[in-house]
């Protein structure tokens, strides 16, 4: 650790007071006791090899390598798998690919939200963050391990970018597409207002019901799922072994991705919810679609998933934090595992507000105090622990850590988005920037990971 954080800690503790990041209020409830974060299991060495076992009934998975402060890069050939995910699950890196398409938009600077299209073997990806647009690109039949973006593969166009939200028959307009769902020969596609002061917009979602043609299809919208944006984002399919446990073949959810945190998930949440709910409503009639919620960390005192994850302070939790962000959630088919993907900041230097960073950066927001300080994060939540707590913001993750990606550049690239293909235990994932050939282009590239069971 730099003497620059040190010093700065030694300030911190002596009269520095957090400073909330929330603007606008939540509903007010009763006032629950706090959620005291796990401490990590702490392994003899770094080195030793980790025996892969099943996870426990109850209990958690955690090493310290995972959240340590330097953690091995991983490249196309040598990938460093998180001991979290080796211990609970049979993860292999398979390559990468990079999605180039014109029209309504770009490839370059995207929001990067994924939507498999098991019909067309396909993945939808959102584009531009000015331009609200979706593309459609096949699936290549082998990825890349080249090391440089220049020679990794380019996906073929299925569909070049339409603009998506400007379709709604009533209800506000939002500006940045969160989720992306194929369900049935519709696409569902949920999103918000990015910075909503009041925190009061309900209005976020849409279905198109020809996702062949989007730029032509039918649409409906906008719709509103229950719970705002602390449901309204990601969006997959139930395994069927837990179908019947929890009474529902989908999930939605979302977490404190963007401005005015207090209207969100302090914490990747889980709902259950019904797709044809949103294919049959009549908007002039009801336009609500229902949510269950199963796992969600609203922003009172008592009910986040670490207590104050929400402050700027120099303590970051290794669970969650201020800047932290989970873009993805799914259950891996054959477990109880909800796993959650995205990223993580802080939990080395801390994290302030509009502060000059180690690099001399001066940030416009949040942001952690050492400007490396920043990586790519995987969150393990036992589906189990939901359905036995008395409330939905009492679950603890069951692991948690670093996950070094190849392209990631220690974590400079952020993932976007993500989407599962539950046929070929396929995992595909958005990195910023990370296709970069030119001076002035920044597109993602695609990585593919298979996850399964142990």
């Amino acid at each position: 650790m730099s003497m620059f954080i040190k010093l700065l800690k030694l300030v911190f503790i002596l009269g520095f007071s957090g400073f909330l990041m929330a603007c606008g209020s939540s509903d007010s409830t009763e006032d629950l006791a706090e959620v005291e974060p796990i401490t990590p299991v702490v392994e003899d060495s770094v080195t030793d090899p980790v025996e892969p076992t099943a996870p426990p009934v109850a209990g958690q998975i955690l090493f310290e390598q995972d959240i340590a402060e330097d953690i091995t890069q991983s490249t196309p050939t040598e990938i460093n798998l998180p001991l979290g995910l080796q211990a609970t699950l049979d993860i292999e890196y398979l390559g990468a690919f990079r999605a180039l398409a014109g029209g309504d938009s770009s490839s370059d600077y995207a929001v990067g939200i994924l939507g498999h299209n098991p019909d067309n073997n396909s993945l939808f990806m959102v584009g531009h963050s000015h331009h609200n647009s979706i593309a459609e690109f096949a699936i290549p039949d082998e990825f890349s391990l080249a090391e440089e973006a220049s020679d990794i593969l380019k996906a073929d166009v299925l569909q070049e970018y339409v603009s998506i939200l400007d379709k709604r028959d009533i209800g506000q307009q939002t500006n940045r597409i969160d989720g992306i769902l194929f369900y049935k020969q519709n696409l569902l596609v949920t999103s918000e207002i990015w910075y909503d002061a009041s925190g009061t917009n309900k209005d976020n979602l849409q279905v198109f019901s020809n996702p062949n043609d989007l730029a032509s299809s039918a649409f409906k919208g906008m719709l509103q799922i229950q719970g705002g944006a602390r449901s309204a984002g990601y969006m997959s399919k139930i395994p069927a072994n837990l179908v019947s446990t929890l009474g529902s073949e989908y999930l939605v959810g979302w977490a404190s991705n963007h401005s005015i945190t207090s209207r969100y998930s302090q914490g990747p949440s889980l709902n259950l919810f019904d797709p044809q709910d949103a294919v049959d409503a009549d908007i002039a009639v009801d336009n609500t679609v229902a949510v269950q919620p199963k796992m969600v960390f609203p922003f009172e005192d008592g009910k986040q998933i670490v207590a104050d994850s929400n402050e700027y302070k120099l303590d970051i939790s290794p669970i969650w934090g201020p800047v932290s962000k989970a873009k993805y959630g799914f259950i891996i088919p054959g477990t109880s595992l909800f796993m959650a993907v995205g990223s993580h900041g802080g939990i080395h230097s801390g994290i302030g507000y509009k502060i000059t960073q180690d690099n001399g950066n001066l940030c416009g927001g949040p942001c952690t105090y050492e400007a490396d300080d920043n990586y790519n994060y995987f969150w393990l939540f036992d589906v189990n622990d939901m359905l036995t707590a008395e409330d939905p913001w009492l679950v603890q993750p069951i692991s948690y850590g670093k996950w070094s990606h190849p392209y990631d550049k220690a974590g400079k690239h952020n993932i976007l988005g993500a989407s599962y293909d539950d046929a070929t235990s396929t995992l595909y994932m958005t990195l910023s920037n990370a296709g970069q050939v030119g001076t002035y282009d920044r597109p993602p590239l695609i990585l593919a990971y298979k996850v399964k069971a142990n």
